[in-house]
């Protein structure tokens, strides 16, 4: 009697909300074997984040080796705990750019990735941090779970991208970490042998890094599922770039919905243009907001969009922290808001994917939170007469403008970002 075939794994899996996400990571550092990454915006200390962890001691209790890297100014309260027990249980954890100093422009820049990597086979990508639905690090506990969405891929090509781009950033923050203040230590009487052996053992931990390869891929394999990256080098508007394009070519549906929503211009006309040609352009935005600085630009900016044909809800249930898309059979599912955080400031990464099964999942879970927890925004009157428009043009630039610069000190209100 033949045994009943075992179930095939989907490549690509949607998780909603770290209840669906955290069960499927620690299934797959259950399963590791050599390597664990994990790369995070914030970490916190609650029952759902602590059985994650305990995942990864029992994976370092195997031999497997474990990174996990957090943001130096998102992580920054919890900082202390998180050294201290990580480092307990064999785990190597690095703070990428410690702080924010008002006159050093290069520390303005933030890890808002959230991304994770086991054995070079399975990652995950998403807005999800380290941190329980039902938690949050200014309002405590949340009586309704926190919006937000995952992605679990399994496909070579995407995969070997993530581990690139995670062994890339893990050996470039350990080095600048390890070297940070080093020349005044070694200039110190009874320092430099110590400070010496400090800094072989960081380059022994980090030459493998270096040395590291991506596997092989079969190229045939299809570009419908790649990770976007955003960084101030090479990928400074890629993902930008990637919703400009799919906007200008819908024919039927997009449907976005983005945490902090503070479009550039030339993004919001291209859903106006959408609008005007008869493609559905449904926005879902927080209404619950964590962050007056967004909040207020956003309200400033959604009239415009409304009267334009576009239809715009405010999330109530709970707060909205996802930043996803749907542009007809086109996904993205990542770190990266529509703000100018995530678009001048932040490391981020968005898996894009043409899938016709994936988005309409996703746009099944969109809808449902649209006409189950939301309220749809209605058109108000807009100023008339030339002076006021351009009076209040003026304004929003201004505004926009000024949000730029002084977004990234905004204080504790940005960790959960």
């Amino acid at each position: 009697m033949s045994m009943p075939d075992a179930p095939i794994r989907p490549s690509m899996k949607l998780l909603q909300g770290s209840e669906e996400y955290f069960p499927e990571l620690i299934a797959a550092v259950e399963d590791a074997r050599t390597t664990v990454y994990l790369e995070s915006y914030l970490i916190h200390d609650d029952p759902p984040t602590r059985r994650v962890l305990d995942a990864l001691f029992r994976a370092r209790q195997r031999g497997v080796s474990v990174f996990m890297l957090l943001d130096g100014f998102g992580a920054a309260s919890e900082m202390g705990w998180a050294r201290a027990l990580l480092a307990e249980h064999g785990i190597q954890i690095e703070f990428y750019r410690p702080g924010v100093k008002w006159r050093m422009p290069n520390t303005w820049r933030r890890l808002h990735r959230k991304l994770a990597l086991i054995d070079e086979q399975t990652a995950f990508v998403g807005g999800i941090n380290l941190i329980g639905d039902h938690f949050d690090l200014a309002h405590g506990q949340l009586p309704r779970p926190r919006f937000d969405f995952a992605i679990r891929v399994d496909l070579a090509l995407p995969v070997a991208a993530i581990s690139r781009v995670m062994r890339r950033t893990w050996w470039r923050v350990s080095l600048r970490n390890a070297f940070r203040g080093s020349l005044g230590r070694l200039f110190r009487p009874d320092q430099p042998q110590t400070e010496f052996t400090r800094l072989r053992e960081a380059w022994r931990r980090t030459r493998r890094h270096l040395r590291w390869r991506a596997p092989r891929t079969r190229r045939r394999m299809s570009r419908r599922v790649r990770l976007l990256l955003r960084d101030n080098l090479r990928h400074r508007r890629d993902i930008e770039r990637w919703y400009l394009v799919n906007i200008s070519a819908a024919r039927t549906e997009i449907l976005i919905a983005n945490a902090y929503f503070v479009p550039t211009y030339r993004f919001r006309q291209a859903l106006l243009r959408a609008a005007q040609r008869g493609v559905r352009v449904r926005l879902l935005i927080q209404g619950n907001s964590d962050q007056w600085w967004t909040h207020w630009a956003t309200q400033a900016l959604i009239g415009e969009l409304v009267a334009g044909g576009v239809e715009v809800y405010e999330y109530t249930e709970s707060f909205l922290h996802a930043k996803v898309a749907v542009i007809d059979d086109a996904v993205t599912v990542g770190s990266s808001n529509i703000d100018p955080f995530s678009l001048a400031f932040s490391l981020e990464a968005n898996l894009i994917a043409e899938d016709v099964i994936l988005a309409n999942q996703l746009k099944q879970q969109l809808e449902s939170a649209i006409y189950g927890a939301s309220h749809r925004l209605q058109a108000a009157r807009q100023p008339r007469g030339l002076l006021r428009s351009l009076g209040r043009a003026a304004f929003i630039t201004f505004a926009l403008t000024a949000l730029r610069v002084f977004i990234a000190f905004s204080g504790s209100s940005l960790r959960m970002r």
